[in-house]
């Protein structure tokens, strides 16, 4: 739990920093209102989450339908291929669920503020 609580602190603090050096090039993110601020933040945060998030069927990166990659495979011997790519989809998922979570407070943050 404590080092999920330090995930969440750093990245949260790396996307502040993206907002605050994407505000000296673009002026769109150059705002004075905290809400506005912490709204980017959570934009920058669940869009690398959804970059790393690889869920649903579309998500084939590993082993394609390729008859010539299928037989380098079958070449190789002792090596579990299905194995290598489960343990991807469950990096790739734990990654993008600490980002989604690490998104939140800035969301509930941004929610209660705009509405005070």
């Amino acid at each position: 739990m404590l080092d999920l609580l330090k995930k969440v602190a750093l990245i949260n603090l790396t996307a502040a920093l993206v907002v605050l050096a994407l505000s000296q090039f673009f002026p769109f993110f150059a705002t004075t209102r905290i809400v506005d601020f912490l709204f980017f933040v959570v934009i920058v945060i669940w869009v690398l989450a959804k970059l790393m998030w690889e869920g649903g069927v579309h998500s084939k990166t590993t082993r394609l339908d390729d008859p010539k990659a299928d037989k380098v495979y079958k070449m190789v011997e002792g090596h579990d291929f299905d194995k290598d790519q489960q343990e991807h989809y469950r990096m790739n998922y734990h990654t993008g669920l600490v980002l989604f979570i690490a998104g939140l407070p800035a969301f509930i943050a941004c929610f209660v503020l705009q509405f005070l």
